[in-house]
């Protein structure tokens, strides 16, 4: 076996771990679970298991990780946020993804929706000066309460959206999210057409 196909079987191998584990947590607890139980329903041995995570908790942590790096790609990705438009385009992107990853993210925002959403805002505060005041004027302290607010409103939206089953389109949502911003004033005065 040549060292790609070796890496191509262990993705394989953790890709299906982390699919079994989301879909036993969409009705169970995280430690209602064993390892006995996904090893068995992924068709491995547990010492296959342990040569691709130390515990329960590591995979559950894997899982949270490639969702947290998706929205990050996103967040991140090439196009500064600079109006309106943009920022709705941003957020539907955003929820195309968590869409696409439905099973995944509901998994996690109901074993730890704190630490995980806690983590996709960490990971994605902006980084410059120059962004902050885009997105939320100079006051650094009314930047920090707008951060926040929008970050768990944010959050709060998700859970709504996950909870009665996703009706909106991601695109619906993300022109809801847009204009909750502008109607709260919380986007400074050159990000909002109104």
């Amino acid at each position: 076996m040549t060292k790609s196909q070796a890496d191509r079987r262990s993705q394989r191998t953790r890709r299906v771990l982390k699919d079994v584990l989301v879909q036993l947590l969409q009705t169970r607890t995280l430690q209602d679970i064993s390892i006995r139980e996904i090893a068995e329903l992924s068709d491995i041995s547990r010492g296959t298991f342990y040569l691709h995570f130390t515990d329960i908790f590591d995979l559950y942590q894997a899982i949270e990780d490639d969702v947290v790096d998706g929205i990050t790609e996103i967040v991140q990705a090439p196009g500064p946020v600079t109006d309106e438009d943009s920022l709705e385009r941003m957020f539907s992107a955003i929820f195309n993804y968590l869409d696409d990853h439905i099973n995944a993210c509901e998994a996690l925002l109901r074993t730890d929706s704190a630490s995980f959403l806690g983590k996709v805002f960490e990971r994605n505060k902006p980084t410059t000066k120059e962004t902050w005041e885009t997105l939320y004027g100079e006051d650094e302290h009314l930047r920090a309460y707008s951060y926040v607010f929008i970050s768990h409103g944010f959050a709060g939206m998700l859970k709504h959206w996950s909870s009665f089953g996703r009706i909106e389109t991601p695109r619906q949502i993300a022109s809801i999210v847009r204009r909750l911003l502008s109607s709260y004033s919380i986007l400074p005065p050159q990000m909002t057409s109104c």
